[in-house]
């Protein structure tokens, strides 16, 4: 079987670093990723070579199979064991979906307890899939529309300012990825006698009480389908909680220390000193539409050819390839990326400044796909007026340096933060909010390519 065609997991399977994560967390392995990824090397290594492979069990959907072509999700349980309950490992793995690489990828880790459970159900491994992929929903418009209207403090979810009544992405979009942050926490509870579940929207009424989504158990492809949203002591749905959960979910939580939601300034180095380290290619040559139109046309005034591209890019579908051609031929003129990248690390420079003055102006973000929390910085290319861009900034735990590998539009960044908690800053809140597409898969929270 698997031993036989791959000889060790580096031909078998594709192990990115959220699965190595997932690995720790259940361990708490502090080791380097080399070091993990032999560690899974020998765990795969020795239940492919055991008779009948009695630690390997082959899934089609939630049907087991015997043959691997057949096969969606393949579990190996390890004798490693979680580090809270002593419960042994099992990995998941599901079809690589790049061509010409290993054929399966190690998609997470749970414990042996979450695998037998009676409860347990895959649910993908795109966070934004995740409640649909949970719960029959039938009438999911409907009901988030008098979610927002009626049941919860009112609040603008849309990338308009002024909105109708219709225009809610960001709230489909929080709504699903806290769903998938809490299903990960465990945090999605099912009631002893396996009638109901809940969660926590960590959405409040006027009276500050949370909103809870509770299911009811189906019979169909979903295991769930939509029942109630309720509060705790009101009507129907508080009688419902309290008659089946003697204890509640809480909401998400996205940080456990204050470094997951600050950039920590030291007094005793000067601002340029603490400029984290930048990534211009992908600004500039990756990604040059997501920067504002006049600075790039600053930047690239030493090249006519660019300048009549920039002054030339529309908002059709061919913009895609406009920008493709600008980037390449900012990476082609080094005098352009010179200039770009001289008044990029000064608005960053500014940023950083004006962190030290006031440490609110870092706000905390979170990116279900890569499950990590991030801080955004201002970007200001013109003086006189706010942020511009919003700069995505990462801590890294063991050097305790910052990198800033993208950059985010306004509206984008604001969907992402909502996550967290509702952004009120000075250059971050409602008041940026336009237009930015009528695809509510365009832009949204936690899908972001970095």
């Amino acid at each position: 079987m698997l031993i036989d065609d791959y000889k060790d997991i580096k031909e078998f399977a594709f192990i990115p670093d959220k699965a190595i994560n997932s690995y720790r967390e259940l361990t708490q392995n502090n080791d380097s990723s080399y070091v993990v990824r032999n560690i899974i090397n020998k765990e795969y290594v020795a239940a492919a070579s055991e008779k009948n492979y009695s630690r390997i069990v082959m899934k089609k959907d939630s049907s087991i199979v015997t043959d691997i072509a057949q096969a969606n999700y393949v579990y190996i349980t390890t004798k490693s064991f979680s580090k809270v309950d002593a419960i042994p490992i099992v990995l998941v793995f599901v079809p690589n979906r790049i061509p010409d690489q290993q054929p399966w990828e190690m998609q997470k880790a749970i414990t042996e307890y979450d695998f037998t459970n009676t409860y347990y159900v895959e649910l993908g491994n795109r966070p934004r899939d995740m409640l649909y992929n949970f719960a029959y929903w039938p009438n999911y418009f409907e009901d988030l529309k008098d979610l927002k209207n009626n049941l919860v403090l009112p609040e603008n979810w849309s990338y308009k300012e002024q909105p109708d009544d219709n225009d809610f992405p960001i709230l489909k979009s929080y709504l699903a990825y806290t769903f998938s942050k809490l299903w990960k926490d465990k945090q999605v509870y099912m009631s002893e006698n396996g009638r109901y579940c809940v969660f926590n929207t960590g959405l409040v009424n006027k009276n500050y009480q949370y909103v809870y989504v509770v299911f009811e158990s189906n019979i169909g492809s979903k295991p769930w389908k939509f029942c109630m949203f309720a509060c705790p002591g009101i009507k129907y749905g508080g009688r419902v909680l309290a008659e089946n959960f003697s204890t509640l979910p809480r909401p998400a939580h996205y940080f456990s220390d204050i470094s997951d939601i600050s950039y920590i300034i030291s007094t005793e180095k000067t601002p340029d000193e603490q400029l984290p380290d930048l990534q211009p290619d992908h600004y500039f040559i990756d990604h040059p539409e997501r920067l504002p139109l006049h600075f790039l046309l600053d930047g690239c005034r030493k090249s006519p050819k660019i300048i009549s591209l920039l002054n030339n890019c529309t908002d059709t579908i061919e913009s895609e390839e406009y920008w493709k051609t600008i980037g390449e031929e900012i990476g082609n003129d080094p005098d352009v990326y010179e200039d770009l990248d001289a008044s990029f690390r000064n608005a960053v420079r500014k940023a950083v400044m004006r962190v030290s003055w006031n440490y609110r102006t870092a706000i905390p973000v979170y990116f279900p796909s890569y499950n990590k929390m991030s801080i955004l910085l201002p970007l200001t290319f013109t003086t006189g007026k706010d942020a511009e861009v919003a700069l995505v900034v990462e801590r890294n735990s063991v050097s305790k340096k910052y990198t800033a590998p993208t950059i985010l539009s306004l509206p984008t960044a604001y969907a992402n933060a909502r996550l967290v908690c509702k952004p009120e800053s000075d250059w971050l809140n409602q008041k940026i909010l336009e237009p930015v597409s009528n695809d509510d898969d365009a832009i949204s929270a936690g899908e972001i390519e970095q």
